[in-house]
């Protein structure tokens, strides 16, 4: 028989719900963005620190250091995010920021 396991999580509008899952399934914290550059992609640490210094510890916190994955190839960048309402804020109120602390050209955002 297979054993489940019961999980209490608080959800957006601070509601605890319960969730259960088998032993098989892993369920892993989400590691904040700056953690996960560090030890995956130390190159980009340098230009997401100086994105921090120019659009302040609140606006990083809330719009990057959620995303789920950012990606620099040359001139170009894909940033991946879970809201499209992040991707909207985003793109109207940090792309400059992006180009210029990344310096790319080319900047794609996806919902995933």
């Amino acid at each position: 028989m297979e054993r489940k396991y019961k999980m209490i999580e608080t959800n957006e509008t601070g509601d605890e719900i319960s969730i259960e899952y088998p032993d098989a399934f892993i369920i892993e914290k989400f590691t904040p963005l700056i953690e996960r550059i560090k030890s995956n992609r130390p190159k980009l640490l340098e230009p997401l620190k100086k994105l921090k210094d120019e659009i302040g510890d609140e606006n990083f916190e809330k719009y990057f250091n959620t995303l789920l994955d950012i990606k620099k190839f040359e001139n170009q960048m894909m940033i991946t995010t879970d809201r499209n309402i992040n991707r909207s804020i985003i793109t109207r109120q940090f792309m400059g920021n992006i180009h210029r602390c990344f310096d790319v050209d080319s900047v794609r955002i996806v919902v995933q």
